[in-house]
């Protein structure tokens, strides 16, 4: 049985959002919750980061992924 770390999976579900805070140059800042996933965590956060993004462009009618929304109300 795999044990699961609940505190990380609380974590690791906070950084998965395409949304990003913004500084005051308005430069993306990482989800403070990312500082706080162990190293194993995090690769899993990049990957399933990555997974949202495909099901995002499969679900809109342009392809665009919730990040490149973002990128271009930026624009």
């Amino acid at each position: 049985m795999i044990r699961r770390d609940e505190g990380q999976d609380a974590l690791l579900e906070a950084t998965l959002t395409a949304y990003r805070e913004r500084d005051a140059e308005g430069l993306p800042l990482a989800p403070p919750q990312w500082w706080d996933l162990s190293e194993e965590t995090c690769e899993l956060a990049a990957a399933r980061q990555l997974q949202a993004r495909v099901v995002e462009s499969a679900l809109d009618e342009r392809g665009w992924s919730g990040t490149v929304r973002a990128v271009l109300e930026r624009v």
